[in-house]
């Protein structure tokens, strides 16, 4: 059923959201809340709904002015019945909340009314999750396949990025190249990243490290150093999606950690992140900013620089460090691919060399041809003269 996408205020809402990727979660989100209305209540359009809580926000009682949020509470409590995980119910729960918001009909509620009053689900009561440690990582490492894996495992590790902001990274946004497309930064210096984030618009200031930047130059030379393009690609050179990340390193963890690929979550290397940041003494202002987080009070007003990220990645790369930076099987890799690069051109050189022996041997053999029609041509020229000596002798 997809007639309340053509309703008006759905309309306005989606136009009001830029992000396609919120907008496909939203379609696919919202009906759930609309199954709900209609079956506890008297059954609404999106816009009957909208109608409702403006005409109940002019009522000085607060049990009709309050509707809507009550609905909504009934709503969490539904979805906590089916055994949601906390983070479901959130999502579902902020869909609703964009839908009355961008309606500018906002529902209110107290600090830990709605959000803040979400029950975990039996399955959170029991199941820890897992953080990954820096020696989970360094074994995650030496099992990834090639370097656009373990660049896209550092990338995630070692600076905080989530996936979505990983496939989002375009070659050309980054400065990894001179004006004549050498590689221009030094192996022993990070590349700072100030980036905004795809979901929430919100400033990440970060680092890519080192150890993550060898391996994306490895990377990038197998493919022949592109200036523009995404940055991780596919075997078939398209981009790669979210979905493809976290199959990729659910594949490396299958791969070294068997028994804990259940508990895997691809953004629980962004928790680990935090974690390095926190064993490092970060101030909580800078974490926000390195995570990419809302920094709270008058401090967001404060641009953080360049210069005090570096300095504050270096403190943290301590207890982020795989020692992955000149490693034995990545030097190996590299000399693979020189030696692929090197072969192919000699390929192509022993064909080139064919082509022009295949061309030698068309000519020798036009020469020979030439050489008996000659041959035939002066025999016939010297038949003739015989005959013609013969005719006059006979004469």
């Amino acid at each position: 059923m997809t007639e309340w996408l053509n309703d008006p205020v759905i309309k306005q809402w989606f136009e009001m959201i830029r992000n396609e990727r919120t907008q496909e979660n939203y379609r696919r989100e919202f009906p759930r809340f609309l199954n709900f209305v209609h079956q506890t209540i008297e059954h609404k359009t999106p816009s009957q709904i909208i109608e409702s809580r403006i005409e109940q926000l002019r009522s000085p009682d607060m049990n009709i002015k309050r509707y809507w949020e009550d609905v909504v509470i009934k709503y969490m409590h539904s979805l906590e019945e089916k055994d949601y995980r906390k983070n479901t119910v959130t999502t579902y729960l902020r869909t609703v909340l964009s839908f009355f918001s961008h309606a500018h009909v906002r529902l209110q509620y107290a600090r830990k009314e709605l959000l803040g009053a979400i029950e975990p689900s039996q399955k959170e009561k029991v199941i820890k999750e897992w953080i990954p440690s820096n020696e989970d990582v360094r074994l995650l490492y030496r099992m990834a396949n090639n370097a656009r894996d373990r660049a896209i495992l550092l990338v995630l590790y070692q600076s905080g990025l989530s996936p979505i902001d990983v496939v989002s990274l375009k070659i050309q946004q980054l400065d990894f190249y001179d004006k004549d497309g050498n590689w221009n930064i030094p192996a022993t210096e990070d590349y700072y990243l100030a980036k905004l984030r795809e979901k929430s618009n919100i400033l990440q200031q970060t680092c890519i490290s080192r150890e993550t930047l060898e391996e994306i130059r490895i990377m990038l030379q197998s493919r022949g150093y592109p200036r523009k393009g995404a940055l991780f690609v596919s075997v078939h050179n398209k981009p790669l999606s979210t979905r493809d990340v976290n199959n990729i390193m659910k594949s490396i963890v299958e791969k070294a950690l068997d028994g804990k690929v259940r508990e895997w979550k691809t953004k629980n290397l962004r928790d680990s992140f935090m974690n390095a940041l926190i064993r490092a003494k970060i101030q909580q202002d800078a974490k926000n900013a390195m995570c990419g987080h809302q920094r709270e009070g008058a401090r967001k007003d404060y641009d953080l620089s360049e210069e005090t990220i570096r300095t504050l990645y270096k403190d943290a790369f301590n207890f982020l460090t795989i020692n992955g930076f000149g490693s034995q099987s990545r030097k190996i890799e590299e000399l693979e691919q020189k030696f692929d690069v090197q072969t192919k051109t000699l390929m192509e050189i022993i064909t080139e060399l064919r082509t022009e022996n295949k061309q030698l041997k068309q000519k020798l053999n036009g020469i020979e041809i030439g050489q008996v029609e000659l041959k035939r041509a002066i025999t016939k020229m010297q038949k003739s003269d015989q005959d013609r000596l013969k005719l006059r002798k006979v004469g």
